[in-house]
């Protein structure tokens, strides 16, 4: 499987297969240390010093558009980084978030 402008330009693509087949493997064994894709969910930790530890729950979603753009979700993993997260920013338990 490609990674990175590989997977998404066919013109990129094609170059990294001609390029596969007459450099042989000096170029395959370097495509295959390429880092994999990042994962399109998950959660991250954030420390903030006003109110410790934040974990943010994340989800990534493809735009259908070709041009390799991407809206990345983030929402709070648990009740306590929603607390932390509404103490940073003022907001009132229970009001709405603003997107």
């Amino acid at each position: 499987m490609k990674q990175g402008p590989g997977q998404t330009d066919v013109h990129v693509g094609a170059l990294m297969d001609e390029l596969t087949v007459s450099s042989g493997e000096p170029f395959a064994g370097r495509l295959r240390t390429l880092p994999g894709l990042p994962r399109a969910n998950g959660v991250v930790r954030l420390v903030r010093p006003q109110v410790g530890e934040v974990r943010l729950a994340y989800e990534t979603l493809g735009l259908p558009a070709d041009d390799d753009q991407q809206l990345v979700v983030h929402l709070p993993a648990d009740d306590a980084s929603a607390a932390a997260l509404d103490r940073l920013t003022g907001r009132r338990p229970g009001a709405l978030r603003a997107v």
